[in-house]
């Protein structure tokens, strides 16, 4: 007849033979044990019980998931974005958006199916864009609170993605009487390429505008954000004189500083009624580059002015 004494796992405490299944806790920790392969286990606890590392800092719940916000880092037509940490031990950030105008308590829910059903398209090159797109966490009602009791509202939950935060409204402000034409290049391409693939999957954004448009300095990204007016089927030719607006944006209110081929493809394509197709202004953006600024070459940028 053999004998086995059962001990806390966390401090080593003696402990009564687990029962077939069942949780407790150590009476010396306070560890919260679960029963396991005829023993017991440390289980994780539950958000209430995990030691906050900034106690002072805001808290809201979404659905059992409990959220410390970090700050604001933008403030939208209906939104305010955050940038917050799930609060537990296997932590994430994410980016969450709190409605502010009850006018439209459905436009965080629609941003959340688009973006769920946007990568779910056979369109070719989805598997890299959908990539670039707002990864959905989770959408519904958070609960204000250390405890969830001071209130709801709508949020919507993303991952947070590094790299990709300055909006094109920071890069004007970077550079107040316009970003050097060159990098107009790729900015322009690379709204293009999402674009193209977005409309060939059968969707359009519908709101290219400096706020929804987050730049990677480093790396020459453009990623899109704000898709609660993305549509299907896709009306492409507003997203792309859109496009062009935005780059025109970008460039500022000097209009000599721009080379005639460029400013003249901007120009046209700005117009939805003469709009090109998303890939084929991309060849002609390429063509246009190639005149005007030689073989393609990577020119350091910089928002740090």
């Amino acid at each position: 007849m053999s004998y086995q004494q059962h001990r806390c796992p966390n401090c080593g405490a003696p402990l009564p033979p687990p029962p077939p299944s069942g949780t407790v806790r150590c009476s010396f920790c306070a560890s919260p044990l679960a029963v396991h392969s005829g023993t017991w286990r440390a289980t994780a606890p539950s958000p209430e019980e995990e030691a906050l590392l900034d106690p002072a800092r805001p808290r809201l719940w979404v659905g059992s998931a409990r959220y410390c916000v970090l700050g604001r880092i933008a403030r939208g037509e209906s939104s305010d974005v955050f940038f917050a940490r799930r609060d537990s031990r296997l932590t994430e950030l994410v980016v969450i958006k709190v409605l502010r105008a009850p006018a439209d308590p459905g436009v965080l829910a629609r941003e959340f199916a688009v973006l769920e059903q946007i990568p779910e398209s056979s369109a070719p090159g989805t598997p890299h864009f959908s990539r670039l797109l707002p990864q959905p966490v989770a959408c519904g009602p958070a609960r204000l609170g250390m405890n969830g009791q001071e209130g709801e509202r709508p949020v919507l939950v993303l991952r947070w993605r590094s790299g990709f935060v300055h909006t094109l409204e920071d890069v004007r402000a970077a550079y107040p009487g316009g970003v050097p034409p060159e990098h107009s290049i790729w900015l322009w391409k690379r709204m293009l390429e999402v674009l193209g693939w977005l409309h060939r999957a059968g969707w359009s954004h519908g709101a290219i505008v400096p706020p929804h448009l987050l730049v990677h300095a480093r790396d020459h990204g453009v990623a899109l954000v704000g898709w609660s007016r993305a549509t299907a089927p896709a009306q492409g030719a507003a997203d792309v004189a859109m496009s062009a607006r935005a780059v025109l944006y970008a460039l500022g209110d000097d209009p000599a500083v721009v080379p005639s081929e460029l400013a003249e493809l901007l120009r046209r394509n700005a117009d939805p009624s003469s709009a090109t197709d998303a890939w084929a202004l991309k060849d002609q953006v390429d063509a246009v580059a190639r005149t005007v600024f030689g073989p393609p070459k990577y020119i350091p940028f910089s928002l740090s002015r």
